[in-house]
């Protein structure tokens, strides 16, 4: 049996359900993306209905969205979006707008700013869990009914959105259950924040963040799963053909029905040393 770091990309839907694109570069997969969700805006609205989705901060440039809205007239009136996450200050408050790591202001840059006016999203329709209100989100999501598509990736500790392996030993089935909250970010978390977003600056990353739990996360119909960075490549192995278990919150995707999973090149090539790794270990 192969271990699961080992197995190469053409063989990933041998060892998964799920459905892979395997994709050249990150561009490649954020036009992909737009081009997914302006259709599906497009095929809601036909039936006048709206588009549901949970989006995150981070691994996907929304640009290509926005720019091909512009280009074939897409409204986002009926577009309403959930963000995974957002920071929190020492006391529980949410962060400040001008904050340089505020998601509010992230999508409002790489998002809302870059539609034409009469295609704009409603600010209402953005909606961060509110560490002052955490019954917020709950409530919109409760109005506006059933997610329609889930978007996001894992980071290097298995994290989804902010659910980060639990300190404490925990069953499969209380952490699927877990909700909205405000959490402390792991080490592991902040670090890999810092790589990526701070240039190693570790002091601004604010100290808490609210998250959508897993149960908000796994309620969506669909999962689509981005991978593009070079830690990737262990990292979806680990998660998407690993065992299910709290430990490596992702893994817990593997009890959704319907997943989609998008991979770069440089993400689908195998770790080095997998070849030294045997099942079980």
């Amino acid at each position: 049996m192969t271990h699961y770091y080992a197995i190469r990309p053409e063989e990933f839907s041998l060892h998964s359900p799920f459905k892979f694109n395997l994709l050249k570069t990150h561009d490649d997969l954020c036009q992909l993306f737009a081009r997914e969700l302006v259709d599906l805006i497009k095929k809601n609205t036909t039936k006048g209905e709206m588009t549901k989705v949970i989006l995150p901060v981070g691994p996907l440039d929304y640009r290509a969205f926005a720019e091909l809205c512009n280009q074939e007239r897409v409204s986002c009136e009926s577009l309403v979006v959930f963000s995974m996450d957002e920071y929190a200050n020492a006391d529980g408050s949410a962060v400040s707008v001008d904050h340089p790591l505020s998601f509010r202001a992230f999508y409002q840059r790489n998002l809302l700013d870059l539609l034409e006016s009469d295609l704009k999203l409603p600010p209402e329709q953005l909606i961060l869990p509110d560490p002052e209100n955490l019954d917020l989100v709950r409530q919109k999501m409760d109005q506006y009914g059933p997610i329609d598509i889930c978007y996001g990736g894992f980071g290097i500790n298995g994290h989804f959105a902010f659910n980060s392996p639990p300190l404490e030993e925990t069953d499969v089935e209380t952490f699927k259950n877990t909700s909205i909250r405000i959490v402390q970010p792991r080490e592991g978390d902040i670090v890999q924040m810092a790589i990526g977003g701070t240039a190693g600056n570790l002091e601004i990353i604010p100290p808490k963040a609210a998250t959508l739990g897993m149960k908000e996360l796994l309620s969506a119909k669909q999962m689509h799963l981005t991978f593009m960075r070079s830690w990737h490549a262990g990292v979806l192995r680990r998660g998407l053909f690993g065992p299910v278990t709290a430990s490596f919150p992702g893994s817990l995707v593997q009890l959704h029905p319907n997943v989609t999973v998008s991979v770069t090149e440089i993400a689908a090539q195998v770790p080095p040393f997998s070849i030294l790794q045997s099942p079980g270990k």
